[in-house]
């Protein structure tokens, strides 16, 4: 009976993908944790309905904002068609689609680019959709984590530690197929 024998480098590039692949879901939610602990809560919209094809625009001046603050946006229902646009006063841009109700960017607070941030939130749905959008302080980014969150808190550096080492294992898996097909090709006889 003949033996079967996977690559050992397979094995491990594999472990590596099915990592990075649940290492990145659980990033894209892990902010919807964040927000239960998020320091210095203020919500620019609280169960806004903005129809379909419709938009809600704000500006956060930039004295609003922390040096590390995030902005959140959540839809109902969850299947809403909802994008988040964020205008940068340096010139940046920053876009992000979902239709699983939740979408957030992280606004570094920088002294060389001082002015406005300008949010578009708009329904691309065929649907109506309730929208709250809320900017807050990131615990964490900010080292003001305490006792009582600590789950929370440490989601997103948690979810990033997932995505670094899937992205490695990934890494070091290919390395070891190639060299082990490279070897078995050297040892196999040519006729």
């Amino acid at each position: 009976m003949a033996k079967l024998r996977v690559p050992r480098g397979v094995v491990v590039a594999s472990i590596g993908l099915a990592v990075l692949v649940v290492g990145s879901m659980i990033f894209d939610n892990s902010y919807d944790v964040v927000e239960s602990v998020m320091l210095g809560k203020k919500f620019l919209a609280h169960g806004q309905v903005i129809p379909a094809g419709g938009f809600i625009n704000y500006t956060i001046p930039w004295d609003n904002l922390y040096e590390h603050s995030v902005l959140i946006v959540d839809a109902a229902p969850v299947s809403s068609q909802v994008k988040l646009h964020v205008d940068e006063p340096g010139g940046g841009t920053f876009d992000k689609e979902t239709s699983k109700g939740y979408a957030y960017h992280i606004i570094g607070k920088s002294t060389q680019q001082q002015g406005p941030y300008k949010v578009l939130v708009s329904n691309d749905g065929s649907e109506p959709a309730t929208v709250s959008v809320i900017l807050g302080e990131d615990p964490y980014l900010s080292g003001k984590c305490n006792q009582s969150d600590q789950f929370s808190c440490y989601a997103i550096p948690a979810t990033i530690g997932f995505v670094i080492g899937g992205m490695l294992s990934l890494i070091v898996g290919s390395v070891i197929a190639v060299s082990d097909f490279r070897r078995k090709k050297k040892q196999t006889p040519t006729s």
